[in-house]
């Protein structure tokens, strides 16, 4: 058992009505069954369990209320404003470690994941589609070299609690030479705190997925159908899936977030590291063809036109299609992850060079989401 740790479980009633108005603030982490009750009878969260993280922060800000006065040079009075607390870590992207400690309902919304079946590719596992509503999560740090020696106490080792956690950005990377990475970041109602190192009894589940064991292909849409699937080689890819949450929906009578609300579009798209010699999709960013040869955009068409019935009426078409990243193990004899997005669309390319060097070649695009055009997961047991 480590000393040092975070771990994740679901929290689902820290925004209940019932157990914010009808009851006075207390701890809802039980010292002794390390799960979270809740006063309003609501049945008690599922155990912690530990993620492999390597890198975290957390700050708690009280945004406090300053008066400025005319007689003073300096704040005149300073009293505690709203309680904004939020953090940000990084790990290896297991799959299915995201999937038993609830970090994937966060990521990709509340749900109850489609069962998939196991096969000759992967185990047994589950689908997570992206959906409107976030999943409120619990977290629990401990740290082993926070003290307390105040009065008659002699501490060592800490446990913290963050209640109604909502996670607000999620960016994973694949690049050459490192395994795939996942940073979350994520805003929280209220933090409880203990004088008392309570680990979590869990275990790491598989391997992290590493480059050379990872494929990205890439069908392109002409307007009607999928092409063949090819093999993007890249050096490169991130995806980031952005939830504008309104972090300031407090209310009069209360210093503490009162809900998880969307106050903007859900951001989700990403970046592709091209190689060197890649020129189609360079070529298809700036004159819209997928075939070789001479073109320019809208070749044949005319501008300032606009008679359908002529055919001769701007298209300014811009490339899309789907793309699957499939998340091997390091012996590559099982996928642990796959991910699908529906449409896919390129909105920017760039490329440049200094001296003799390589083209530093990219495309950025954009996920599509509607009634036919989706974005999923599927993690996979590793056993």
């Amino acid at each position: 058992m480590t000393s040092r740790e975070l771990a994740i479980t679901e929290d689902p009633y820290a925004y209940d009505e019932e157990e914010i108005n009808d009851y006075n603030i207390v701890e809802g982490f039980n010292t002794s069954t390390k799960v979270i009750d809740y006063q309003s009878g609501a049945a008690s969260t599922s155990a912690f369990r530990s993620l492999r993280v390597t890198q975290f922060s957390d700050a708690a800000n009280r945004e406090v209320i300053i008066e400025e006065s005319i007689d003073q040079v300096a704040a005149a009075s300073i009293f505690g404003g709203t309680n904004a607390v939020s953090g940000s870590f990084e790990l290896a992207f297991r799959g299915y470690d995201f999937h038993l400690s609830g970090l994937m309902k966060g990521i990709m919304g509340y749900q109850t994941p489609a069962n998939v079946s196991s096969n000759s590719a992967h185990g047994a596992g589950y689908k997570y589609s992206l959906s409107m509503v976030p999943a409120t999560l619990a977290l629990k740090i401990v740290d082993e070299q926070a003290t307390d020696t105040t009065g008659s106490n002699n501490v060592r080792g800490t446990t913290v609690i963050y209640r109604g956690v909502g996670i607000t950005n999620f960016d994973m990377s694949l690049n050459v030479k490192e395994y795939a990475k996942a940073t979350v970041q994520w805003i929280g109602r209220r933090g409880e705190t203990f004088d008392a190192p309570y680990n979590t009894e869990s275990t790491i589940n598989g391997d992290p997925a590493v480059f050379y064991n990872a494929v990205l292909k890439w069908e392109a849409y002409n307007g009607s159908s999928y092409s063949t699937a090819e093999t993007m080689k890249c050096k490169g890819f991130t995806m980031t899936l952005a939830r504008t949450m309104d972090q300031d929906y407090f209310y009069i009578g209360s210093e503490f977030l009162q809900g998880l609300y969307y106050n903007g579009l859900t951001d989700l798209g990403g970046q592709i590291t091209l190689g060197a010699g890649d020129w189609q999709r360079i070529r298809t960013m700036m004159s819209g063809a997928t075939t070789g040869g001479d073109n320019v955009l809208d070749e044949g068409n005319r501008e300032f036109f606009g008679t359908a019935a002529a055919g001769t009426v701007l298209a300014n078409s811009i490339p899309a299609g789907r793309f699957t990243v499939m998340l091997h193990n390091p012996s590559g004899a099982k996928e642990v992850a796959k991910i699908v997005c529906d449409m896919a669309k390129l909105t920017e390319m760039s490329r440049s060079v200094s001296g003799r060097n390589q083209f530093e070649k990219t495309v950025t695009w954009k996920a599509q989401i509607n009634n036919t055009d989706t974005y999923y997961m599927e993690v996979y047991n590793p056993a």
